[in-house]
């Protein structure tokens, strides 16, 4: 177990870059990748696969900022 949830806090850095490019600051995103990081933790807990759960992570956080854009216009 201790594998896969390495494998998705490593993931943190990268989404967080991602995340202040489309964010008002560092708070945001901050927030934006927790949540991303939290679903992943259920989601891996329910049984998915590593490489499922990592590859859910980016489209997570590409869906809330699409929708933060969205909510801006």
């Amino acid at each position: 177990m201790a594998q896969p949830v390495a494998a998705i806090l490593s993931r943190q850095g990268e989404l967080a870059a991602r995340a202040r490019k489309f964010t008002e600051g560092a708070n945001e995103a901050s927030l934006l990748v927790g949540r991303v990081v939290s679903r992943a933790l259920l989601t891996r807990e329910r049984g998915e696969a590593e490489d499922i759960v990592l590859s859910t992570m980016s489209r997570d956080l590409d869906r809330m900022i699409e929708q933060l854009r969205s909510a801006q216009l």
